[in-house]
């Protein structure tokens, strides 16, 4: 049933207006400290960081109205009622500006800001700067606003916002009181949730909301939006409801499909893939719900040191899913990685076996003693990395390639060992391309350096052109 925000979205009708509906525990306790000191004496430059629907922009709004409104509470907190709170609200005060870094990003821009910052307020004691997303700044814009954040004027509050502080510079950052911003706890998540169904009258399982807290991935934004969607079903919410509007997948969906991999079956995995697609279920959400549970897997069998519990190849699998996560943004299919992380998961073992079985042959045994060389018998240490060992472990190296040059780590992708003999290390391209790029003596030289890292062997490399 819908309410009193039929007109607006959930997310602007429920978002915070006071210090006290702030969901998020530690940013409502950080901003409460502000309290305890008179305005005069508060810092005049504020850093919120933290992922994306986090309540950066809302927690800002409150800041400003911290300094603005006019009927404060005994606490000194924001009345959220005033006038001057209500506008701020629906971003209509003139002495609360916001500007996006993502738009205007440029020097002009800060420019123009620092000019205005000189301007006394049109209506209060004080004027607020918001800028979101700061660190799309340009280098020479954040110079320009460093000079107005070192001498402001005593009428100047700053609140930059950024999902990327790591690329704001220091002397910015240091003249800011910085707010930390985690992803939203489930606890915190059920509350902000809670609030609205007590509003808008929706009848909903408190299961189904768990189901959409969990695949909000911390964001009070993305939950309130999911909440919106499920709500215009008429009836009862329950699970299968959520499921169903939002292309979730259900639980016996994910364990069929991990047991498929655990068991090396790419055929039944990609076959999971294509009902999956046909369905309707959205393959981002499913394979996070893979990944968590791949995850509690991983540390319970870490916390518990049982051995067997999980597959060995727990970790590479849970590293390849993670590579097709990355890539789900960028692809024109939206299964393909997924489904080229199972082919390469299943083939990787497959080959890691068949090199077993080729070294356990009674042939190969008999034969090893001949086929030692004259260097592997005055050197100890040689000989130490095997076909079998650099099969198992190639995807290791790719991962060790990526620092130096992510192309090639692309390309050796699409490769695999095919032989390891008297120190030379013969890998297989499968594109003509693929071998004369891997085959210039640069490249060539930090494959090699990168096998003497991982496995205490000093090696040449090899290229050669293999038949699909």
């Amino acid at each position: 049933m819908l309410g009193a925000s039929t007109v607006m979205s959930f997310y602007r009708t429920y978002r915070p207006r006071v210090l006290e509906e702030i969901d998020n525990a530690s940013v409502r306790q950080s901003v409460e400290l502000l309290l305890t000191k008179p305005k005069s004496q508060l810092p005049h430059a504020y850093l919120l960081s933290g992922p994306k629907g986090t309540g950066k922009t809302t927690t800002a709004r409150v800041i400003a109205k911290l300094f603005i409104c006019m009927k404060p509470k005994k606490n000194g907190a924001p009345c959220g009622t005033c006038a001057e709170c209500v506008a701020i609200a629906d971003g209509r005060y003139m002495d609360v500006l916001e500007m996006d870094a993502a738009s205007n990003r440029g020097i002009d821009e800060i420019r123009s800001l620092r000019d205005g910052i000189a301007l006394a307020p049109s209506l209060g004691a004080y004027k607020v700067y918001i800028i979101d997303e700061v660190h799309m700044l340009t280098n020479e814009a954040f110079n320009a606003l460093l000079k107005t954040l070192e001498e402001p004027p005593p009428h100047a509050i700053f609140v930059l916002a950024t999902t990327d502080p790591q690329k704001i510079p220091g002397t910015v950052v240091s003249r800011c009181q910085h707010i930390p911003f985690v992803r939203a706890s489930t606890p915190d998540l059920m509350h902000a949730l809670a609030r609205i169904v007590k509003e808008e009258k929706i009848s909903i399982d408190e299961e189904a909301l768990t189901l959409i807290t969990g695949n909000a991935e911390g964001s009070f934004r993305d939950a309130v939006k999911s909440l919106e969607q499920v709500s215009f079903h008429k009836g009862n919410i329950s699970v299968a409801v959520v499921q169903k509007t939002l292309a979730l997948s259900e639980s016996s969906r994910r364990e069929t499909f991990l047991a498929h991999l655990v068991a090396h079956d790419g055929g039944a995995a990609l076959r999971d893939i294509q009902k999956l697609v046909q369905d309707g279920v959205d393959t981002k959400a499913f394979l996070v719900d893979c990944l968590i549970e791949l995850e509690r897997r991983l540390v319970s069998d870490v916390m518990t040191k049982k051995e067997g519990a999980i597959p060995s190849g727990l970790r590479d699998l849970v590293s390849r899913l993670t590579q097709a996560y990355g890539e789900l943004r960028s692809s024109p299919i939206p299964q393909l990685p997924l489904e080229l992380a199972v082919v390469e998961y299943c083939e990787n073992k497959a080959i890691s076996i068949k090199q077993k079985e080729i070294n356990a042959s009674p042939i190969t045994s008999r034969l090893s003693p001949v086929n030692k060389t004259h260097e592997e018998i005055n050197n100890p240490t040689a000989g130490l990395l095997t076909l079998e060992k650099l099969s198992e472990h190639w995807h290791d190296v790719i991962d060790e390639l990526k620092p130096f040059n992510h192309s090639v780590a692309g390309v050796m992708r699409s490769t695999r060992p095919k032989d390891v003999r008297n120190g030379i290390v013969t890998i297989e391209a499968f594109y003509k391309f693929h071998q004369e790029k891997l085959s210039e003596t640069k490249i060539k030289e930090m494959i090699g350096t990168i096998l003497n890292k991982l496995f205490g062997e000093k090696v040449k490399v090899e290229v050669v052109l293999g038949k699909k």
